[in-house]
Formats: C-alpha cells, sequence, structure tokens
C-alpha cells in the first residue's frame, strides 16, 4: 500500500513539474515573439538580460498555485475531456489578471523590472492554455491508445455482429467513438442511415459512412450484409420512431436503442445503455415534464409518505420522487415486507435522500394512524390497492375492505392530521364499472372526494389512468412466461382495446397531477390512442425475435368483469382541459356526502352476514346508484 502511495505522490508531483516547466517555455516563448519586432536591441537586451530571468520564477509560481488554487490536480490527465480543458482557462484567466495589475495601475515595464508587458501576458495565457491542454491529450491519447492495443489482442478470436446505425448526429458519433474504443465488444458498426440530405455520403468518424436514407433500410442490410440494427436518435418523436421500428423490424434483424434524451442523465451515450427495443418504444409514449415550479415546490424540502410503496406503481412512483426531487423525508408504506425490503435494496443505489419504511397494513386504523402521526407527512400518495380483475371478481369482501376502507382510513386520517396534499391514484376500471375492482375503485374516489368537503384544510385529488405497461397486473409478464415455456401467447379478444402508458411515465404524471390538482377533482391522464390487444402481442412476438408464424396466439374470451373496451371518463362526466400537456380534470357532480356515507354503513353491515355473490350485487347496486345521482345533473362536456 506504501508503495503505491509513493507512487501516486511521485505522478502527482511529476505533473506539477510538467506544468511548471511549460509555464516556464511559455513565457520565454512569449517575450521571444514580443521583442522580435520595432524593438531597439539595448531593449531586447533588458528584457531578455535583466527582466525575464527575474520574474520568470514569480510567473511561474503565480501560474502553478493558481492550479491549486482551482482544483485542477484533483482531476487525473487520463479522462482529459474538453469540460477538463476549459476549467483550465480559470487559473490561467485569475493569474493573468494579476500579472497586470501594474499595468492598470499605470507603472512602465522599462522602470519597474516586476511589470510584466501586456502582450507578453497575452501570448503566455494563450500558450500556457495551449501546452497545458496538449499535455493532458497526449497523456489522454497514451492511455487510450495502450489500452486500445490491449483489449485488440484478446479480441482477435471474437467474431463482431456487422451493424447498421440509424442516425448521424452527435449520439452516433459518441457510440461509434465508444466502439472503436471497446474492440472487445462484439459490435462492427459498417454504415449509417439518416434522412438528412446534407448528412449523405459523409464520414461520421473514420471509415464510418452515412449510405442512404432510413427507408432504405432493406436494401442496405442486404447490400453490406448486416447483422444488427442500432437507433442512435435519442431525440426522435414517438411516431417518427414507431415508424422506424417496423422498417426495423421488417429486416428480420435484432435491433437495439439507445435511451431517449430524458433517460440520458448526463447527455452522453455509453455502450452499456445500449438496450432491445421494447413495447414502451411501441406505444410512442413522449417524456413528461416535470420541470414547472409547481411539481418542485410540491415536493422538494416535504416529507412524503407512499402507500403500497412495494407495488409497482408505488416503488416507481417512489424512485421518480428521489431521483427527480429533494423531498425532505420519505416514508415508503406497504403489507408485504418481501417487496418493501427490495424497494429499501434500489432506494440505497440511487439517492441519498433519507427514507424510512413502515410495514402496516392500510385496513387497521389504529396502528395506521399511528405511524401517519410519528411520520408527519406533508403529502400522501396512496398507492395501495388489490388490482387484479379475475380475483377480486372472486373475492368481493377482500376488495371492497383494501380499496374501500383502506382508502377511507387513511384519506380521513389525512385530514384530521391536516395533511397538505392527499393523492388518490384511481384506475379506468372506475369508469361504468363492471368489475369489483371498478365498482370498489369509483366508491373510493366518491369517499375521497366526500372528505374533501369535510377536512377543508386538506386537499384531496384522485389520479385516474388506465394499464401500465411494465407493472405486476399488466399481460407483458403473462406473455414473457408463456414464450419462455413454449406456450401459444392468451390474447383475451381479437377485438379488444387498452389504453396503455410507459411506468415512469405513469408516476411521473400522478406527481404533476397532485402537484397542480385542486381539492376534490378527479383527474385524468391523456392516455393517447386506444391500443389493440392482439397487435400489441403480435408486436410482442416480434420484439421477442420470433416470426409470427412461429408463435400460436390462442383467443380465450373477456374474463368475469372485463370489457371490450375501456374508458377514461363515464357517461355521467365531462371533462375540463388545463394547462398542463396530458392533464384533463374530470367535470362531474358528486353526491352529498352523507349518502356516500349511508352506502358505506350499508356495505359494512353485511360484511359478515352474506355471501361473496350478494355482497357482489349489494355492491354493484349501490355504486351503480350513486352514479345514477350524478346522471341527474350531467355536467357539460368541454
Amino acid at each position: 500500500m506504501a508503495f503505491k502511495e509513493w507512487i501516486y505522490s511521485f505522478k502527482r508531483t511529476a505533473r506539477v513539474i510538467i506544468d511548471a516547466s511549460l509555464f516556464g517555455i511559455s513565457l520565454a516563448i512569449s517575450y521571444k515573439l514580443r521583442l522580435e519586432h520595432d524593438i531597439s536591441l539595448t531593449t531586447q537586451s533588458w528584457y531578455w538580460s535583466y527582466q525575464l530571468p527575474f520574474v520568470i520564477s514569480f510567473v511561474v509560481f503565480l501560474r502553478t498555485a493558481s492550479l491549486f488554487l482551482f482544483q485542477i490536480y484533483s482531476k487525473m490527465w487520463r479522462y482529459t475531456e474538453i469540460g477538463e480543458i476549459a476549467e483550465l482557462t480559470k487559473p490561467i484567466v485569475f493569474s493573468s489578471i494579476i500579472l497586470s495589475i501594474p499595468r492598470i495601475l499605470g507603472l512602465s515595464a522599462q522602470d519597474h523590472i516586476f511589470v510584466v508587458p501586456v502582450s507578453v501576458i497575452i501570448i503566455d495565457s494563450s500558450l500556457s492554455l495551449i501546452f497545458l491542454s496538449i499535455a493532458r491529450l497526449l497523456r489522454k491519447w497514451q492511455i487510450t491508445y495502450r489500452t486500445y492495443r490491449k483489449r485488440q489482442k484478446t479480441s482477435k478470436t471474437k467474431t463482431k455482429k456487422r451493424t447498421l446505425l440509424i442516425g448521424a448526429g452527435q449520439a452516433a458519433l459518441e457510440l461509434a467513438r465508444k466502439v472503436i474504443q471497446h474492440p472487445e465488444l462484439d459490435i462492427e458498426i459498417v454504415c449509417a442511415l439518416d434522412d438528412a440530405q446534407r448528412k449523405q455520403n459523409i464520414k461520421i468518424i473514420n471509415d464510418l459512412r452515412v449510405v442512404g436514407l432510413i427507408s432504405e433500410i432493406k436494401n442496405k442490410v442486404k447490400e453490406h450484409d448486416i447483422e444488427q440494427i442500432i437507433i442512435a436518435i435519442p431525440s426522435l418523436p414517438p411516431k417518427e420512431l414507431r415508424e422506424i421500428i417496423e422498417l426495423c423490424h421488417s429486416t428480420n434483424l435484432e435491433t437495439k436503442i439507445i435511451p431517449g434524451v430524458d433517460q440520458l442523465a448526463d447527455g452522453k451515450v455509453t455502450v452499456e445503455q445500449l438496450r432491445k427495443v421494447s413495447l414502451e418504444d411501441l406505444l410512442g409514449r413522449e417524456p413528461v415534464d416535470l420541470s414547472i415550479p409547481e411539481v418542485a415546490n410540491f415536493i422538494n424540502n416535504k416529507t412524503v409518505l407512499i402507500t403500497g410503496a412495494g407495488g409497482s406503481i408505488g416503488s416507481e412512483l417512489t424512485k421518480q420522487l428521489v431521483k427527480s426531487f429533494s423531498p425532505k423525508n420519505v416514508y415508503i408504506l406497504g403489507r408485504g415486507e418481501n417487496s418493501i425490503f427490495q424497494l429499501i435494496q434500489e432506494l440505497k443505489c440511487i439517492t441519498g435522500v433519507k427514507f424510512t419504511p413502515i410495514i402496516c397494513d392500510i385496513r387497521n386504523y389504529k396502528s395506521l394512524y399511528q405511524q401517519i402521526l410519528k411520520a408527519s407527512p406533508d403529502v400522501v400518495f396512496h398507492a395501495a390497492a388489490h388490482k387484479h380483475v379475475p380475483l377480486m371478481e372472486d373475492h368481493p369482501v377482500e376488495a371492497y375492505e383494501n380499496n374501500v376502507i383502506g382508502t377511507k382510513n387513511i384519506a380521513e386520517i389525512a385530514g384530521i392530521l391536516n395533511i397538505q396534499t392527499f393523492v388518490n391514484i384511481s384506475t379506468d376500471k372506475a369508469v361504468n364499472p363492471q368489475s369489483i375492482l371498478g365498482f370498489t375503485k369509483r366508491l373510493a374516489e366518491l369517499v375521497v372526494n366526500s372528505l374533501a368537503v369535510k377536512y377543508s384544510k386538506t386537499r384531496y385529488i384522485s389520479v385516474r389512468f388506465g394499464n401500465v405497461i411494465g407493472s405486476r397486473g399488466s399481460v407483458i409478464p403473462i406473455w414473457e412466461m408463456q414464450l419462455k415455456n413454449n406456450l401459444p401467447v392468451t390474447v383475451t379478444d381479437k377485438n379488444a382495446y387498452r389504453y396503455f402508458m410507459t411506468l415512469t411515465e405513469s408516476a411521473q404524471l400522478v406527481i404533476k397531477a397532485g402537484a397542480t390538482g385542486k381539492s376534490s377533482e378527479i383527474m385524468v391522464l391523456d392516455m393517447g390512442s386506444e391500443v389493440n390487444i392482439h397487435e400489441l402481442a403480435k408486436d410482442f412476438i416480434r420484439l421477442a425475435g420470433y416470426d409470427l408464424d412461429q408463435i400460436k396466439i390462442n383467443f380465450t374470451g373477456l374474463r368475469p368483469g372485463e370489457k371490450l373496451r375501456e374508458e377514461l371518463v363515464g357517461y355521467y362526466e365531462g371533462t375540463n382541459t388545463t394547462k398542463y400537456k396530458k392533464i384533463l380534470v374530470i367535470n362531474s357532480n358528486n353526491p352529498a356526502s352523507e349518502l356516500i356515507t349511508k352506502a358505506i354503513e350499508r356495505l359494512d353491515k353485511t360484511l359478515n352476514d352474506i355471501d361473496d355473490e350478494s355482497f357482489r350485487k349489494l355492491l354493484s347496486e349501490e355504486v351503480k346508484k350513486l352514479n345514477n345521482i350524478e346522471k341527474l345533473a350531467p355536467a357539460q362536456v368541454l
């Protein structure tokens, strides 16, 4: 260890000596350039023989000390980039200003030996920056070349995939550069395609050339014997991305993609960020803008509680909160300790925000009250819910107790404790409900709105959206399991349609809606166009690397409680647009609070006295009755 420390100390000292020497050389050259013309021999002799030997030690010391002052030696030369070169200008400009002070005060160079001519300072500053930059870049080139040669030797026996790049912009250039630096990878970028006419037949880097338009992909794949395609346009609009993906699929080649600009944290592309094209890419969903001041003010320096934090939506919501904002504390509440434990491990890797786990059942009012009182949150995101339609059909009482009574418990406690904001996460199944899940979630919406009247100091908001691709309740994990086990892919109905959004987008929109909504509002997230489940299944099969004639698709028929088409707005509702993209507000007349309370009381009384079928019927009647009351005074659809 001592030897390694000595080596490090030696290298650091060597770097300082090199910089100091370069400063000395730069100053000498600067005097030479300054004294070559229009100065008498006597004056030249004075500068060379008298002033330069006197000031060179001072200038070298001043400039070297400035490098330490601006912490230039905290960065290794081998990692030098444009940013590091720019950082060098700070100490050089700073030391140059100090050297210029005597001239600014009007002192003459020939009358005072320590006064350096302004022209010498300017030339010296430029040369110093150039010399220091070259020294660092040479070191980086040396390390890079040595590493390249080493990797090239180990990769000679490895067969590389001939790869076609889609795009010829900055992202494609960075990716190509990374591939060149890592010859051990199984990637050989042969050519690129781009729709910009000005880029046709130009070289991106080395011999990598743009050979045509993206629409020519089939011909170019055959012409250049391509084995793999990489889409390298992170700023591509969703509609155009889908068109390009479909063109790539027509070649039957493996297609990869770099993340979109919203996922590139540092704006740079790395080989590790390459991934296969996913269903999320095919959905064509635009990234959500969370930069509005209302969202930052809503979360930053606030204590936040997320219920159901171990679930798909709850965990993604938690991750988005700690990634994008700076909450004071985050409480993650869940009933299952395994999912909460898993979330804790993930959070430890991505955030320095303080977070506290809570294991609690939201149906246990007393325990829930004590936990929330202790946490004292400013904002509550309520994501805890049973959500699987067929399972809830078989367990209506369980669905009611968790989705309605659990929601009532936590929403009521929020009001009693004067919590600033309560956000209830609802679903499109609550619109014109036909399933137990839909009935319970619709009743939960009404309960939350009734409490908004009772507890005016708390802002109550419900957010409603459709299916989330990648969540545990989505169809994607089922299809993955079926393909893994060589089973047919199952689809309920050829004419079934659903609204879909990505997991990340759903979490971001919930945060945005919670920040901007008013109390008692039900907010609807713009889900875009409906997606045919049959077509989605075919896309999934192609993305998995299969031909459609290899995998059978079985139609199972709608399950109990399912619809052919989901809705986001009920027949008894209308919508108002908001100033925020993708967020609408339900415009409806809620039943009086006492009617909702009486409905809950009637359902509670029968919990232990009737069978599941009778309870299912009673729940359906109560919710439909409340919805029909709304229908008596329909809202205008704007």
